[in-house]
């Protein structure tokens, strides 16, 4: 198992926030969280207009991505049921429905145990402990709804990977400065291209590996993006195709949440918002759909 600090620097490793708060934890950048960041993000809400930062998940229609087949909706009982003369009972008819999709499928939040490298996950944990049945560390299960203050940035304009320098330029420029415990939402584009059919389901703009460290040291709780992985992809890093899963992830277990829709919530032009997200207890999961919303 991987030495655990917080704070230090070393030759060999990179600073983590393994056992930071504590050999057993398992919410990691969630900790972040606590009353005084729910009270700030409370209070970011002044109109009460509510924005849907989620992606319509429709039957037989995805985003082209490798390994994430496009969700499965049917029917189980319907009105045409009825109209073939099936009887309603004790009073009434009713409709149901099943969905089969990737847990990443849509506007989604990764769990820690979705990424690790060595085959250590954050706070040292053992990939092993990702078995075929499921996760039993770590897992989306041990996720807690986040209500905090989210940050917003549109990178739309720039089709290079988004350098931590022009990153500060964005926030500087909303007079934004990143608190411990925010969301930080990210627009590409992307995700406006692949609705209109024009995007690349191999290829996508997003955060250059050179973020993870501006993003670690602010404290953040949760990246989020509306690409297929929030950083670029290829990654420019050649050892390495994703780096800030990596680094954020796994080593300082700040939550990812991709596919998100950003495009109402740049055109409002408030860079600051209460942002809302749960994830479905799905126990094992390495990751949930998420239906996330911002208060303006």
């Amino acid at each position: 198992m991987a030495t655990r600090f917080y704070g230090l620097v070393s030759t060999r490793e990179p600073v983590t926030s393994w056992g930071r708060w504590g050999a057993d934890d398992e919410l990691g950048a969630m900790n972040q969280v606590a009353a005084e960041q729910v009270l700030a993000g409370l209070a970011e809400a002044v109109t009460g207009r509510v924005v849907s930062l989620a992606t319509p998940i429709r039957n037989n229609q995805g985003f082209g991505l490798v390994g994430r087949r496009p969700a499965a909706h049917y029917m189980v009982r319907s009105g045409a049921d009825y109209a073939a003369g099936l009887p309603e009972r004790a009073g009434f008819g009713y409709a149901d429905d099943v969905i089969a999709m990737p847990t990443q499928g849509a506007t989604h939040v990764d769990a820690l145990a979705h990424v690790w490298r060595d085959h250590t996950m954050y706070n040292g944990f053992s990939a092993r402990e990702v078995t075929g049945r499921g996760a039993r560390r770590l897992g989306i299960d041990k996720m807690p709804p986040l209500v905090t203050r989210g940050v917003v940035v549109d990178a739309s304009a720039h089709r290079e990977p988004v350098r931590a320098e022009r990153l500060q330029q964005l926030l500087h420029a909303q007079d934004v400065r990143l608190r411990p415990g925010d969301a930080l939402l990210v627009r590409t584009g992307w995700l406006a291209a692949a609705l209109r059919g024009d995007a690349d389901g191999t290829r996508w703009p997003g955060l250059h590996p050179d973020c993870g460290d501006l993003l670690a040291g602010a404290g953040i709780t949760l990246i989020g993006a509306d690409n297929p992985g929030v950083e670029a992809f290829p990654s420019p890093d050649p050892a390495c195709q994703v780096p800030l899963h990596v680094q954020l992830l796994r080593d300082h277990g700040i939550y990812f949440s991709e596919l998100m829709a950003l495009d109402e919530l740049c055109a409002a032009r408030r860079p600051t918002f209460l942002f809302v997200l749960a994830p479905l207890p799905l126990v094992g999961a390495v990751g949930s759909p998420v239906s996330p919303v911002a208060v303006l």
